[in-house]
């Protein structure tokens, strides 16, 4: 079994020169028993075999934000099951168009959507009993973004046992 979700997301180090952490987030459903994301219900969490999320915040260069959110399973099947319900989601309700990028982990999808106050990049991706989403907001379009978002999830996969 992989390591904790918190060991596996980027520190602040980690992330890169003029990135600070904002917010930081640890829970299980022992702690948190409403725990529930926007496309999953706690007892879907309970079936899929949720162990443990990490939820950060980081600024980049004072303007430009990133999520992580690294969540473990206690096996394949039951991140695979997250990976799915949370790529559903997100193109059903309008979080962009797929982008073709560099495959990350056993498999990922990448969303770009123009917002009226930036470009926000959604990659998700599965690796073991990982389940990783990372969305970035960046105040200015550029081929960068795409780079810096790649670099940033290669960083979090290598951290994948």
């Amino acid at each position: 079994m992989t390591g904790r979700s918190i060991d596996i997301a980027l520190t602040q180090v980690e992330a890169g020169d003029k990135t600070e952490i904002v917010y930081e987030n640890v829970c299980t459903l022992s702690t948190e028993p409403e725990l529930c994301f926007n496309y999953a219900t706690t007892d879907e969490l309970k079936v899929w075999g949720f162990s443990e999320g990490c939820f950060s915040c980081l600024m980049k260069d004072q303007k430009d934000v990133i999520i992580q959110v690294i969540t473990t399973y206690q096996d394949n099947d039951g991140a695979r099951e997250a990976y799915d319900a949370d790529a559903k989601y997100l193109k059903r309700n309008g979080y962009g168009k797929p982008l073709i990028a560099k495959n990350i982990g056993e498999c990922s999808l990448m969303l770009k959507k123009i917002d009226t106050d930036g470009f926000t990049y959604n990659l998700l991706f599965l690796k073991n009993n990982v389940f990783a989403a990372i969305s970035a907001k960046y105040k200015k379009d550029s081929p960068q973004n795409l780079e810096h978002l790649m670099e940033f999830a290669e960083k979090v996969e290598g951290k994948i046992g």
